[in-house]
């Protein structure tokens, strides 16, 4: 089953649990993995050659991986 990439940007009044699809500011999606574990590194390298950045002392980045979501 495929797994799909979402990067999620929140907002650091949320604590990580709370930061969903639903109240995240902003949310990017990514490429489909095979596994969950390249779905992490699918995650990583999608923040790391675009220039999405959290706005420092406001936002975060979560890295959230879904079983057959597109």
């Amino acid at each position: 089953m495929l797994y799909s990439v979402m990067i999620l940007v929140c907002s650091l009044k949320l604590s990580p649990s709370d930061c969903r699809p639903e109240t995240a500011i902003d949310v990017v999606l990514g490429p489909k993995a095979a596994s969950q574990a390249q779905c992490g590194f699918l995650g990583q390298a999608t923040i790391a050659r675009t220039t999405l950045a959290p706005r420092e002392g406001q936002e975060y980045l979560k890295i959230v991986c879904r079983r057959g979501e597109a």
